[in-house]
């Protein structure tokens, strides 16, 4: 990592607090790089980021901010916020996200508004402001989306209680290549990565119970690692998507 592009440079991390969110915010302060952790719950995302602040070896530096990105006010008060606190946003990482386990014909109309709303329309919102101030400050930038294997593939499985995730997933695959032609379209020297892992062993299955406890699944650092990877990459070469899978262990 002595070469690492990114290093001192800044990236904002959504939902930072847990899962995938929490193990990029640390490798990525690891690589060198100073890190904006949002979250929705603030005495999380500080117990939290005090606790992976610990952690960091080197230059790196993860700093905590509160922010509800289903409130588009507090959004974009938020990405305001960093651009007056750090002055550039170089990469920003799309992770917040909900799943919800339900069959779609006994899933409730607010339900299926709050995925679209958190899973859809708040990663747009992100992107948009990031996109904004990216095109402003023509430096080097880097998207990356967090994504789904659902995004691309929905398998057949015994209790298909999907309802509309998949369906916001797809939505997701098809925002990263509007948004990849429209940074073409404007000659932005930003690159969009969507990272699309199968089963991630964090607290975001918890909804499934014990339904998927014994099929095999990735660690979030694999996520991360996947992450540091796509920015690693040289300049003029862009990773465009990543699909993940735990491979089962070979008796």
């Amino acid at each position: 990592m002595e070469r690492f592009y990114w290093r001192n440079k800044v990236a904002v991390i959504t939902g930072a607090s847990v899962g995938i969110g929490a193990s990029t915010a640390l490798t990525l302060a690891n690589a060198g790089m100073v890190v904006v952790g949002l979250a929705r719950r603030v005495e999380l995302i500080e117990l939290t980021l005090q606790a992976l602040n610990a952690q960091v070896t080197g230059e790196g530096k993860i700093f905590a901010r509160q922010c509800d990105l289903s409130d588009d006010e507090q959004l974009i008060s938020t990405f305001n916020w960093i651009r007056e606190r750090f002055y550039c946003i170089h990469v920003l990482v799309c992770n917040a996200g909900i799943l919800k386990a339900n069959f779609l014909s006994e899933s409730a109309t607010k339900d299926i508004k709050e995925l679209f709303d958190l899973n859809v329309v708040a990663t747009a919102s992100c992107l948009r402001e990031t996109l904004k101030h990216m095109a402003a400050t023509k430096v080097r930038c880097h998207i990356i989306v967090i994504n789904s294997v659902l995004g691309h593939r929905i398998p057949e499985v015994p209790v298909p209680l999907f309802s509309v995730y998949p369906a916001t997933k797809h939505a997701i695959t098809a925002l990263c290549q509007t948004v990849r032609q429209e940074i073409h379209f404007l000659k932005l020297n930003i690159k969009l990565t969507s990272i699309c892992p199968g089963m991630v062993d964090t607290d975001f299955l918890n909804v499934y119970s014990q339904a998927v406890d014994e099929l095999p699944k990735l660690q979030a650092v694999d996520v991360a690692k996947a992450i540091l990877y796509a920015l690693d990459t040289p300049d003029g070469v862009q990773v465009e998507d990543i699909i993940m899978q735990k491979m089962r262990k070979v008796e």
